[in-house]
């Protein structure tokens, strides 16, 4: 039974939200989902890194905001936007290799500091080109007139897809690899695993699926900078989903990215100079409290209640 849940209830989650623009829900509403698809979305990219292979990366702003700007020149050269979502997932999945090519070589904190590195430096380098627009931003104009539904799918799509890759990995002895290198990279090395190139690989899809979340994002947004898409702030909360939801997993990432985009909007609102410490905080008492995530908690608060087989079971069998 919990088998069959497992298998259907994916499809119908992507049902329900596959038809619910038909049901004339709130403008309000539809964009309250397409920038949660859109951060889950990223959320399920970086946790194919940082999840299974065990590489924290700060870094992924890079690829979020190349997706960004990537999509809006070829926007703006003619191009379909659609097409604009795939040259963004490419130029970032060749810059993930450019990244990953010198900083793979380190690790531990030393890789850290070269994913924060990198960003501040594509921040920067960003913020001086005259063809990005510069630190006065970048603004997209399309013929077409605005369509809430069409983003709105845009998204859900991206986040199905990336889902589905992540399912994919998860089961294939590609996955096993990467959490072969999670545990200790020496011995899988030793075991035939190639670390340094399985690593660059994941990087690479993990920056394609964020890439692709950027471009999608900045065509909603039609005006953005670098301050914006390549900002530090947006890296760590690419970091801080699936930490919230449970890393290495795959619904761990959706759940946190769920959280995130539902609560991130209110408290930014509401405390407009607080809103970094309590993320912070969060972060610090789920690490100590539950290194699993919320989906960690969900599965011990369900080993509490014993199945109904195995209570039928003690029943027969008091002895």
């Amino acid at each position: 039974m919990v088998g069959w849940l497992k298998t259907i209830l994916p499809w119908l989650l992507l049902a329900v939200l596959l038809l619910l623009p038909k049901t004339n829900p709130s403008d309000n509403l539809i964009r309250l989902l397409f920038i949660t698809a859109v951060w889950t979305t990223t959320s399920l990219g970086w946790n194919l890194l940082g999840g299974m292979a065990g590489q924290v990366s700060f870094g992924f702003a890079v690829f979020f905001g190349l997706g960004a700007y990537t999509t809006a020149l070829l926007m703006h050269a003619g191009h379909s936007p659609y097409f604009g979502f795939i040259g963004g997932a490419a130029i970032a999945m060749l810059a993930s290799f450019l990244i990953g090519l010198p900083t793979f070589r380190l690790r531990g904190p030393y890789f850290v500091i070269a994913t924060i590195g990198v960003t501040e430096a594509v921040r920067v380098i960003m913020n001086n080109l005259d063809v990005t627009g510069g630190s006065s931003g970048y603004r997209i104009t399309e013929d077409q007139p605005f369509s809430q539904n069409e983003h709105y799918y845009s998204a859900i799509v991206a986040v199905a897809l990336a889902v589905l890759v992540s399912t994919v990995i998860a089961n294939s002895k590609f996955g096993l690899a990467l959490r072969a290198i999670k545990q200790d990279e020496d011995a899988a090395a030793d075991l035939g695993v190639n670390p340094y190139t399985s690593k660059l690989w994941v990087h690479a899809i993990a920056a394609g699926l964020t890439g692709i979340a950027g471009g999608i994002y900045a065509r909603r947004a039609a005006f953005f900078y670098p301050g914006d898409v390549f900002a530090f702030q947006t890296g760590i909360s690419i970091l801080l989903m699936p930490v919230i939801g449970g890393i290495g997993t795959v619904w761990g990432p959706v759940l946190g990215g769920v959280i995130y985009g539902m609560v991130e909007e209110e408290i930014s609102v509401k405390f407009p100079n607080l809103h970094l410490l309590i993320y912070g905080s969060l972060l610090i008492a789920i690490i100590l409290l539950e290194p699993d995530g919320l989906l960690g908690l969900l599965r011990r608060v369900f080993r509490l209640f014993p199945s109904q087989q195995a209570k039928t079971k003690l029943a027969g069998n008091p002895g």
